[in-house]
């Protein structure tokens, strides 16, 4: 019997076999490692992308040196959070610096994080000496003004006529939006001789009135519309010296100019014939012009912390990136250190413009704050000239009253009611106002 013998196929069987392990060895140890590369990526990109929008928040209240070193603190502590070992792992640029390859880069107002992560090598070690690969994602984050989205907004959810606008009285907001949050039948009422223009009217309850007085396209039965400005933070009175502000600003406290203390608060009363600079900071009594006083208000922030502002006579104020919080006095009772109303009731000229966003982050686009908690209202009569002032109002609580000749200029209104008669007039013909409400965005 002959035995069998192996030809030189057998070696070429075993030797093509062994190739062929290799080969799926290599092939399984590449999807294996770009499995792990790939979910590592991720999750660097998921992390750059946390760090960055978390950063960009604090850039929210400005960019100054304290708000910049607070958005790294912040992105570097979300990093943390996405389980990112920070210790050099992290590169935070707030601004982007030139070689991040951000669009953005030099621009303040956007924070820049990369995150790199090493991955491991498993089965393509057969294959090379490398135990490791470095992978690497990067974000870029910023803020943007988000603007408000009506010039002119009743806040209350169940008071009847709470827009209400009878005689002669016009509201002209052509390119403007009105929301009416009342979802009472009469939410809206119209009467006399009144005419409403706006690019669109939106309310949750009704209209009481001839919808012919009314222009625009009208929506009743609307959900009802949020606060805009419901995020913006207001300024607290921490002491007898001294107001806090959300982004840390406190160089004016007590102004130079105030009439009165925190422990005995007296109303600045200007008057006659009398013409003067009034200086930003805490007016313990708030603020009276009347007779035929000429008042200029330097720029910054003002807090009428008790008594209100007061503008009667002949009158005449201006001043341009001014702001007023219209507050109470903590450290004293009654008198001049209640809250107080806003009252602008004479005939002179008012040229108040509200702080741009650029020059006050915070509370750009806003003229006058009153304190959330505070009922007085907000009155504007008189034959007074206020078509040189610019910015918003906002009475979260208040009424917005507008009598008489009075109007409301370049103004918009975000209140608890708001109401207008006789001649009274709201002429705004476009919001080129917006206050400072911002919104994080990821921009690349």
């Amino acid at each position: 019997m002959r035995k069998p013998t192996h030809g030189p196929e057998s070696g070429q069987i075993l030797t093509i076999v062994a190739v062929m392990l290799l080969a799926m060895l290599a092939i399984l140890g590449l999807v294996v490692d770009s499995g792990l590369t790939h979910a590592t990526r991720r999750q660097a990109r998921r992390a750059a992308d946390a760090a960055a929008q978390a950063g960009a928040c604090s850039l929210c209240l400005g960019t100054n040196t304290t708000q910049m070193a607070d958005a790294r603190a912040a992105a570097i502590q979300y990093a943390g959070l996405n389980g990112v070992n920070t210790n050099g792992n992290v590169l935070v640029q707030v601004p982007p610096g030139a070689g991040s390859g951000s669009a953005y880069a030099g621009s303040n107002g956007y924070i820049f994080v990369q995150v790199t992560l090493p991955v491991g090598i498993t089965f393509m070690r057969l294959f090379t000496t490398q135990r490791t690969v470095n992978v690497t994602a990067a974000a870029t984050a910023g803020t943007a003004p988000t603007p408000v989205p009506v010039t002119l907004q009743a806040l209350n959810p169940t008071r009847h006529d709470a827009l209400d606008v009878s005689g002669n009285a016009r509201i002209n907001l052509p390119s403007g939006a009105i929301a009416v949050n009342s979802s009472m039948n009469d939410a809206i009422s119209i009467s006399g001789n009144a005419r409403i223009t706006a690019s669109a009217i939106n309310v949750t309850g009704d209209v009481s009135g001839p919808e012919s007085h009314i222009t625009g396209q009208l929506n009743t039965g609307v959900p009802t519309p949020s606060d805009p400005l419901t995020n913006v933070d207001e300024p607290r009175i921490t002491s007898s010296s001294q107001v806090t502000y959300p982004d840390g600003y406190t160089p004016n406290n007590t102004s130079l100019d105030s009439g009165g203390t925190a422990l005995s608060p007296v109303t600045k009363s200007i008057g006659a014939n009398t013409t003067a600079t009034l200086n930003p900071g805490i007016y313990w009594g708030g603020i009276s012009l009347s007779g035929n006083a000429t008042v200029t208000f330097r720029p910054g922030r003002y807090v009428l912390a008790g008594g209100g502002l007061h503008i009667s006579g002949n009158a005449s104020a201006s001043g341009t990136n001014v702001f007023f919080y219209n507050t109470r006095d903590p450290y004293s009772g009654g008198g001049a250190a209640a809250y107080g109303s806003i009252d602008i009731t004479g005939n002179g000229t008012i040229n108040l413009k509200a702080p741009t966003v650029s020059f006050d982050p915070v509370y750009g686009g806003l003229l006058i704050f009153n304190d959330r908690a505070n009922t007085e209202d907000i009155n504007l009569t008189g034959n007074g000239s206020t078509g040189g002032t610019t910015g918003f109002i906002y009475g979260k609580s208040s009424e917005l009253s507008v009598s008489g000749n009075g109007s409301v200029g370049n103004l918009g209104a975000i209140v608890d009611h708001a109401s207008f008669s006789g001649n009274a007039t709201m002429n705004a013909p476009g919001v080129a106002y917006t206050p400072a409400t911002r919104s994080v965005q990821l921009m690349e």
